[in-house]
């Protein structure tokens, strides 16, 4: 009896010894992370540098405004530059002003300037056609607003402006060709077409 206690007791640390020595092989073998295969959309997207068509822009916002009944005609002056690399960071470089005139006898000479200059960035990822953007940053980007009544500096804002870029909040529906690339906020009338430069 006591050799097939010691026997077993021999199998055992023979089974042990065996069960380590195969872990430690395998803790050799890494796993192999899995490789992203991009989509067409998404290689037409990113990895490239866009320009923002700004008389495209100007009829987008002056709709967008009327849409929140704001009787108001957008002229838009300056650029915008954007680059969406192939991590998905998409970085935008404003210094853009836009004039609005208020429409009718409601206010007449009375115009009020939006300027937005600097940087804004974030990760935007794609989910089919629709680009969703994370860790929205606009702490390099200055906006301002003045307003003029016949050309005279004016005191009062009239009419608020919207937002016209994105964020966190605001899904993209994202549309592109080897020349052309259009941003559309999803439920919202805002779209940007940009223009290839790189």
């Amino acid at each position: 009896m006591a050799r097939s206690k010691r026997a077993l007791a021999l199998l055992a640390a023979a089974a042990a010894v065996s069960a380590t020595t195969s872990l430690a092989g395998c803790s050799l073998l890494t796993a192999t992370a899995p490789v992203h295969t991009p989509t067409a959309l998404e290689s037409c997207a990113t990895g490239h540098t866009w320009a923002l068509d700004v008389e495209a822009l100007a009829p987008v916002a002056t709709a967008a405004m009327h849409e929140h009944t704001l009787n108001v005609q957008v002229v838009v002056e300056g650029t915008q530059q954007l680059t969406w690399d192939t991590d998905f960071k998409m970085t935008f470089d404003t210094d853009l002003t836009f004039r609005g005139v208020i429409d009718g006898d409601y206010a007449p000479g009375y115009e009020e300037q939006y300027t937005v200059k600097g940087q804004s960035e974030g990760f935007a990822y794609f989910s089919g056609e629709t680009a969703v953007p994370r860790n929205w940053s606009e702490d390099d980007l200055d906006t301002e607003i003045t307003a003029t009544q016949d050309g005279a500096p004016a005191a009062d804002i009239i009419y608020p402006w919207i937002v016209l870029w994105t964020d966190d909040t605001v899904g993209l529906t994202v549309t592109c060709s080897a020349e052309q690339l259009v941003l559309a906020g999803r439920q919202s009338p805002l779209s940007w077409t940009f223009n290839r430069v790189s």
